[in-house]
């Protein structure tokens, strides 16, 4: 197979293998959040000449797939970055379908795949949007010898302080009541699919016109997963998840999530820095990506 390390790779099949040593730094996970509500790096791509390629992986959250990256993912890959943007299980293009995904292993196979493929020597930027900071956090869990920063964009963020369980009783307290055309069918098989209205009104309110019929046509229903092995005290440790350092970076304007929940899930993570994006609604690879760009390479160029 020819190498893919210069494309970005929708298909959960498909994973560039880096070859670009990174140097190793930690940060001390039990230090308070470190807050950074900043004015957005000069990170241009004029300056892609001189900066170090990085490897970015980017998790999508429920009922999206990697489709949802192409801004971003274009930026990166304009920059000389290399870019992995999996469909997690029965997601995007991904074959299995949704009755045949049974647990939140599964739906994070593809994943666990592009992290397995990732040498020994070698980390990378590990991004996770809403409910993909689920998916980081596992991944975090099981390779943190290969993750030189986890991201997470408004997002789930469980920590060895704060579990699953008390972020979701949160969000039952915080988040909007009016789900409108969207729909969630509890049960042992729940599953939630969203509507159009709903996504443009709390998801997507400001992203581009285009984006908001994207969204429409490629949305699938998506399980939760919200089962034992996700609640349970141990889905993160101090010693794996717990190593590996972290940055939230908050969507200010947020409807679905909004900014003091993102802000608590942060502090709840002693450890965690907080980047602030001024602007953003809850999906802000598609209404800033050149702002949430020039983060992740500022991150990518200081946690290596």
């Amino acid at each position: 197979m020819a190498s893919l390390h210069s494309h970005f790779v929708f298909s959960s099949q498909l994973y560039p293998k880096p070859n670009l040593l990174l140097s190793k730094s930690k940060t001390n996970a039990m230090l308070s959040p470190t807050f950074t509500f900043k004015t957005t790096p000069n990170c241009t791509k004029q300056d892609q000449s001189t900066a170090s390629s990085r490897y970015f992986v980017l998790v999508h959250g429920l009922c999206h797939g990697g489709w949802v990256w192409y801004k971003l993912a274009t930026l990166l890959n304009g920059a000389g970055h290399r870019v992995s943007a999996p469909d997690l299980a029965a997601c995007g293009i991904h074959p299995k379908k949704l009755e045949e995904v049974n647990t939140f292993e599964e739906y994070c196979e593809p994943l666990m795949e592009v992290m397995e493929a990732v040498p020994a020597d070698e980390k990378v930027v590990l991004v996770g949007h809403s409910n993909g900071g689920l998916s980081v956090s596992l991944a975090m869990e099981r390779f943190p010898q290969k993750i030189s920063a986890a991201v997470f964009v408004s997002a789930a963020m469980p920590s060895i302080t704060n579990s699953f369980v008390s972020i979701t009783k949160k969000l039952v307290e915080d988040v909007r009541k009016d789900k409108k055309d969207s729909k969630d069918v509890s049960g042992p098989r729940r599953v939630f699919s969203f509507g159009p209205e709903d996504l443009r009104t709390n998801y997507y309110q400001l992203c581009a016109p285009e984006d908001v019929t994207l969204a429409t046509m490629l949305v699938k229903p998506g399980k939760p997963f919200f089962d034992s092995s996700v609640s349970r005290d141990d889905f993160v440790t101090a010693e794996n998840h717990g190593s590996v350092s972290r940055v939230y970076v908050v969507c200010n304007q947020g409807r679905a999530l909004p900014r003091q929940t993102q802000i608590w899930m942060a502090e709840m993570s002693p450890g965690t820095e907080t980047i602030e994006l001024d602007g953003a609604d809850n999906m802000p690879m598609l209404s800033v990506p050149e702002e949430l760009y020039s983060h992740l390479v500022d991150i990518s160029n200081r946690y290596q």
